[in-house]
């Protein structure tokens, strides 16, 4: 059980709540300053080619065009790989990918700029392509890239699984694949960037400003102290606004650099999806092996993963699909091998979960597999070979704290109803999986795996406060206020909390991975123990007391018998001249881990969630209605109660897209689906009953024990929904998204097509 308190698992309403419904927040298609110019790009027409010459003199002679840039114009690097150095900014020598970037155009008026872009003259020497992943791995020669097929690799080894298989009983081998997902966001990407007097402001629709920063400056020659980056509004991200901001900054930016106006590029909804980044679709061949008592024995997995044109975001995405790729599971040994290849597509990057919505999929089927092969339940064989305190994870990390795996699993499976009505043409199945999730960015990113946050003390006792890591849409700020009040014992309303800006505070990383409420937390705690070390003297002395005497709590700074108000005691601070801006720092603890073998602590905090899932099968059309979700999540310590369910509720939507409804057609490269007409997303009525179950089992190096839990309420969803509707046609369901095609050839298989029409 965790302490109460008046901040921490409350449900204050959200500090851009009133905003937002009143429709005042202004995001960037708002921002229109004087003297403003737009931006449109010219993206190829091709998927693979080579570039013989680019021509800008009619585009250039449009009159209202400005400026037109292209490759030769960059005055720094013309390079944008997040991780591996392999994209150029403007595509160069050759494009990769149907949609790169060849050249940028600003002009007076967006329609000027569109007309113009069409005016760049260009000629391409069409090349084979690459289109999918058995075609990747098929070329002895890589026309994609001359580095070779493989964009990254990722591997586990523990144990040995030549071993583990002789000791099973039972071994079940099984084929899985996943498709691409679209992030559809509400808000598509923008930037806007004003020119200084001696460097640039960068705006942006974003999640990740000191990358952006970094990207900027490379590519214009200019330090980093004179880019700037300023997080507008965001209306969403997923995760799709983690790199390719990067790419439509820096182009952005050379344009006001350039020209010395501001210059805003804003993508309308189908260059958004023709251009950015993707889920990326997996296929993976799992093995596993078990004793007749339940007992896992050995599980072998080989994940290959589409990268797309480009390795973007594919290096984080293997890493943690290897290291979660054998689930939330007491397994002496694995052997996992994690892989992305390159093709001629859209790049694939960061998505929610990156990477493990994929691999639960996979693991979590396996386990209801081996559960039939047993004859056992899968709640049953779950239950036996979960995670506790002092078991080993699939990299043999030792786990000592916050292990709430199993009682995920009870109390989902306590929490499941089943009051289908009798029918003989929908049949009913429930589908259970779990999963497990490192917290932050583990062994492959703890480079960057820390985050500052900024405590400034007013005269008046109220506080600006500046974090690192950003909001765009999942309640994050309030969080922050909320740990901020919780730790210096003041109410809400004494905090201001600034849009985050990389002249504020330190390089925070990314706001990736669920990593906001652990690090800006952590920060923020920093922050406040030490504005309270600074006050703690001057306090003293004006209640005549030892410093061991203070609390800090209900606004007041009290001793024994007297108190004063945080006001008071600013105003005197203030006037004594202390300083009382404070910076707080934390930064993820060292990890044991050796990255060849992948094996030790591949992270430092695990959370984990169970869910259960009822479905309803149409014998008929092959229609799957998911009938209700009961979502057990180990978050560690609750902070805002309303926010924490809302991210259940946000997550499961999501997975059931994911599972169901999204299908991203493409051919050779060129995207078909383009619109919400051919890539349809759950509405509200597909939406069902969802509850919430949030187990508090706080990690001690967690702000007030919390873990991550936005990213963990996506994963497991279409694998239950899998399992669920495997279970209600008896046929195993092992491609996902579930088309009505395909189910209809598996109820055909089955016998059921009598049911159908009777």
């Amino acid at each position: 059980m965790t302490e109460k308190s008046r901040n921490l698992g409350a449900s204050p309403i959200r500090e851009d709540a009133i905003a937002k419904l009143r429709g005042d927040t202004r995001f960037l298609g708002d921002l229109r300053p004087e003297g403003i110019l737009y931006a449109c790009q010219v993206n190829s027409p091709l998927s693979h080619a080579r570039i013989l010459s680019m021509d800008y003199r009619q585009a250039r002679e449009l009159e209202g065009v400005v400026c037109v840039l292209g490759a030769e114009d960059v005055p720094g690097e013309n390079r944008v790989g997040v991780i591996i150095d392999d994209q150029a900014l403007f595509a160069e020598e050759k494009v990769r990918f149907r949609g790169e970037c060849m050249a940028i155009v600003a002009a007076e008026s967006e329609e000027i700029a569109r007309k113009a872009a069409g005016l760049v003259r260009f000629q391409l020497e069409e090349l084979p392509g690459v289109f999918d992943l058995d075609s990747a791995m098929a070329s002895p020669e890589h026309p994609v890239h001359e580095s070779g097929p493989i964009a990254c690799h990722s591997r586990v080894r523990k144990g040995s699984v030549a071993r583990g298989f002789a000791d099973a009983d039972e071994v079940i081998e099984e084929v899985f694949e996943t498709g691409l997902q679209e992030h559809y966001y509400l808000e598509t990407l923008a930037c806007l960037v004003y020119p200084e007097e001696d460097g640039l402001l960068v705006t942006g629709s974003l999640q990740c400003p000191f990358y952006v920063q970094k990207a900027v400056a490379r590519s214009s020659a200019l330090p980093l102290e004179k880019v700037r980056v300023v997080q507008t509004p965001t209306g969403g991200a997923f995760g799709g606004k983690e790199d390719v901001p990067n790419e439509l900054c820096a182009r952005t930016a050379l344009l006001a650099q350039a020209t010395g106006r501001p210059v805003r590029l804003l993508l309308d909804r189908e260059e958004d999806i023709l251009t950015s980044s993707k889920r990326h679709p997996f296929r993976i061949h799992a093995r596993l092996g078990a004793t007749r008592d339940g007992q896992l024995t050995a599980f072998e997995i080989f994940q290959d993963a589409e990268s797309g044109a480009y390795a973007t975001l594919s290096p984080p995405v293997i890493y943690r699909a290897a290291m979660q790729g054998a689930g939330p599971y007491r397994i002496p040994h694995v052997h996992v091998e994690s892989r992305a290849w390159y093709t001629n597509q859209v790049p694939n990057g960061a998505f929610r979960g990156f990477g493990s919505p994929q691999v639960c999929f996979a693991h979590e089927r396996m386990m209801d597999l081996m559960a039939e092969k047993l004859g056992m339940s899968p709640v049953e064989l779950r239950r036996r070979n979960l995670l506790r305190k002092g078991d080993e994870t699939a990299t043999a990390h030792v786990l000592s704290e916050s292990v709430g795996a199993l009682e995920t699993l009870e109390q989902a499976a306590a929490a499941l109803q089943e009051n289908d009505p009798p029918s003989r043409r929908w049949l009913h199945g429930t589908g259970f999986a779990s999963m497990i999730y490192g917290n932050c960015l583990g062994k492959a990113g703890w480079h960057m795996d820390g985050a500052a946050a900024l405590l400034d003390l007013q005269e008046d006792g109220t506080l600006n406060c500046a974090t690192g890591l950003t909001e765009f849409g999942q309640g994050a700020r309030m969080v922050v206020l909320q740990m901020a009040a919780e730790a210096l014992g003041l109410p809400l309303e004494s905090f201001h909390l600034a849009p985050t800006d990389t002249a504020l505070v330190r390089d925070s990383g990314p706001t990736v991975a669920s990593r906001n409420v652990v690090m800006s937390g952590n920060a923020i705690l920093d922050a406040a123990a030490r504005l309270k070390e600074r006050l703690r003297p001057l306090a003293a002395e004006l209640l005549s007391c030892d410093e061991l005497e203070l609390r800090f709590e209900d606004g007041q700074v009290s001793s024994a018998s007297k108190s004063i108000s945080w006001e008071e005691l600013s105003r005197e601070g203030h006037r004594r001249g202390l300083e009382l801006s404070v910076e707080g720092w934390w930064h993820v603890p060292e990890l044991d881990f050796d990255l060849g073998e992948g094996k030790g602590e591949a992270y430092f905090a695990y959370s984990f969630a169970t869910h259960c899932c009822r479905v309803a099968v149409d014998t008929l059309s092959g229609q799957v209605k998911v009938l209700g979700v009961w979502a057990a999540h180990d978050l560690g310590r609750v902070i805002n109660r309303a926010g924490a369910e809302a991210q259940v509720e946000g997550g499961v939507a999501q997975g059931i897209g994911f599972a169901l409804t999204e299908h991203f057609h493409r051919n050779e490269g060129e995207i078909l689906s383009r619109n919400l007409s051919s890539y349809p997303l759950p509405l509200a009525v597909d939406i069902p009953d969802i509850q919430s179950l949030l187990i508090e089992d706080p990690h001690p190096e967690g702000p007030f024990g919390a873990k991550s839990l936005g990213e963990p309420t996506i994963i497991p969803t279409a694998a239950a929904i899998a399992n669920a509707i495997s279970d209600a046609i008896g046929e195993p369901v092992n491609k996902i998204p579930v088309r009505a095609e395909d189910l209809l050839e598996l109820l055909k298989k089955a016998g059921h097509e009598e049911n159908a029409l009777s």
